[in-house]
C-alpha cells in the first residue's frame, strides 16, 4: 500500500509538473521579445490573409457567376462541398489554415529542448523535474500556444463573417468550433515531430531544416516507391499532413473520420523523443 501511495505521489508529482512547464512555454512565448516578434510576424501575416485573400475569395463565392463556372472544377478534384459553405470566410479560412499552421507549427515549435541543451541549461533543469516531465510538459506547453493562436484567427474570422451579415455569426460559431478540434488534431503531429527532432539537435533552426529536408526526401521515396509498386500507395496516407485534402473533401464532423492516423503518428513521435530524450547527453 505504500509503494502503491507512492507511486501515485509521484506521478500525481510529474504532472503539476508537466503543466507547470507548459504554461511557463506560454508564458515565454507571450513575454519574451523573440516570443513576441514571431507572434506579431504571424499576426501580420493573418492580417494580410484576412484582409485580402479570406475576404475577397468570400465576396468572389458568393457570386453565382463563379458558383457555376468553378463548381465542375471543384468536384472533379472532389471539393465541390466547399462551395455549400454557408459562411464562404470559414470555407477559405479552412483550406488556408490547413496548410499554414502545419508550417507555422515547424517554426514555432522547433525550439523545444534544443536551446536549453546547447546553452547547458537543460542540464539544471532535469535536477528538479524528470527528463519525461520536460519533454512532455514543453510539447503540451507549445499545443496550448497554437491552440490559442488558432482560436484568435477563428475569432477573427468570424467576426469578419459576422460583420458582413451579423446572422450569421451562430454558423460561423459552430464552423469555427469544428475548425479548430480538426486543426488541433491536424497540428499534433507536427507538433510531436519538432519535440522529437529537438531533443535530437541543439538548435531550433536545424530541427526546422531537418524536418523540411527530411519531410522532403521521404516524400521523394514513398512517390518512387509508389510508381514502382502501385500497391504500396498506403504508404502515402502515413505522411505527416497526408490527410488534409480528404479532409477539405470532406464536410461537417464527417472531418473526424481521419484523426487516427495523425494520433497515431503523433504517439509514434513523441515515444521516439522521449526515448532521445532519455539517452541523450546533456
Amino acid at each position: 500500500m505504500d509503494n502503491d501511495a507512492l507511486s501515485l505521489k509521484l506521478h500525481q508529482k510529474s504532472f503539476h509538473n508537466m503543466v507547470i512547464i507548459a504554461l511557463f512555454e506560454l508564458i515565454r512565448v507571450f513575454k519574451t521579445r523573440r516570443g513576441l516578434a514571431t507572434l506579431a510576424a504571424f499576426a501580420v501575416i493573418w492580417y494580410f490573409i484576412l484582409r485580402y485573400p479570406i475576404s475577397y475569395a468570400a465576396e468572389i463565392i458568393q457570386t453565382e457567376g463563379f458558383k457555376h463556372q468553378v463548381s465542375v472544377m471543384f468536384g472533379l478534384v472532389g471539393i465541390g462541398g466547399l462551395l455549400d459553405w454557408q459562411v464562404p470566410e470559414m470555407a477559405v479560412y479552412w483550406v488556408a489554415a490547413l496548410y499554414i499552421f502545419p508550417f507555422f507549427s515547424l517554426l514555432l515549435a522547433a525550439d523545444q529542448t534544443s536551446s536549453d541543451r546547447s546553452r547547458g541549461t537543460l542540464r539544471f533543469l532535469v535536477l528538479r523535474t524528470s527528463r519525461d516531465s520536460l519533454f512532455f510538459g514543453r510539447f503540451l506547453g507549445q499545443m496550448l500556444i497554437q491552440s490559442i493562436i488558432v482560436v484568435l484567427t477563428l475569432l477573427a474570422t468570424v467576426l469578419m463573417a459576422s460583420w458582413r451579415d451579423p446572422q450569421l455569426f451562430t454558423v460561423a460559431l459552430n464552423s469555427a468550433i469544428l475548425i479548430f478540434i480538426n486543426l488541433f488534431i491536424v497540428l499534433l503531429p507536427f507538433t510531436a515531430l519538432m519535440a522529437m527532432l529537438s531533443a535530437t539537435f541543439r538548435s531550433g533552426k536545424l530541427a526546422t531544416m531537418m524536418a523540411i529536408i527530411g519531410w522532403g526526401i521521404i516524400s521523394g521515396l514513398v512517390t518512387y516507391l509508389i510508381f514502382k509498386f502501385p500497391e504500396m500507395k498506403v504508404l502515402k496516407d502515413w505522411l505527416p499532413g497526408a490527410q488534409r485534402m480528404q479532409l477539405v473533401r470532406s464536410e461537417g464532423w464527417n472531418t473526424l473520420h481521419f484523426t487516427l492516423v495523425p494520433l497515431v503518428q503523433m504517439l509514434i513521435f513523441l515515444f521516439a523523443g522521449q526515448q532521445i530524450m532519455k539517452r541523450s547527453s546533456l
